[in-house]
């Protein structure tokens, strides 16, 4: 009886450091698995990692606060509002068709034939080499470089994976 309790009380701890374990080093997988299928110009291996929906919709919502203040610092009155409801009119279907998988494959299509008539090498993904991690929670990361002020990314767990959710732009001075 006490060897089957001395097994289970092993087995259990080796589960707990396992799933710690995941949990501490998962998003650096991600952000590997992201990275290479960028510099690979594969659209297909990268969208399991993005969740485009709320990716669309965070987007929308930081773009539409910029234009807002923008076109409320440049101009007054009526023009203002107009400016407003222009820009909130171009955001929603720019970001429809450039934030999901044809729009990711288009984009890496054009960077490989620019550079191909170039006779460039393509270009390279520019990520920080040690990105910061910061854990909100069990279910949400940020992925930042050394400098918070240039923007982040934003990740949220869906089952054992993690997937992009939204993104922190970098701020502007009266942002």
């Amino acid at each position: 009886m006490r060897k089957s309790l001395i097994a289970i009380a092993v087995l259990a701890l080796a589960v707990v450091i396992a799933a710690a374990g995941w949990w501490y080093a998962s998003p650096w997988w991600t952000l590997q698995a992201m990275r290479d299928a960028a510099r690979e110009r594969n659209a297909a291996k990268l969208s399991p990692y993005v969740d485009y929906p709320a990716l669309r919709e965070d987007l929308k919502g930081d773009l539409r606060r910029f234009a807002l203040g923008e076109v409320g610092k440049s101009q007054s009155g009526d023009l203002g509002g107009l400016g407003a409801a222009l820009a909130a009119a171009v955001i929603s279907p720019l970001v429809d068709a450039a934030v999901s998988p044809a729009g990711v494959e288009a984009m890496f299509a054009e960077q490989t034939s620019k550079a191909a008539a170039a006779r460039q090498q393509p270009l390279t993904v520019k990520a920080p080499d040690k990105p910061v991690i910061e854990r909100e929670g069990l279910n949400d990361f940020r992925a930042r470089g050394p400098d918070p002020s240039k923007g982040a990314l934003l990740f949220h767990r869906f089952g054992l994976g993690w997937k992009l959710v939204g993104i922190d732009l970098p701020r502007t001075p009266g942002y």
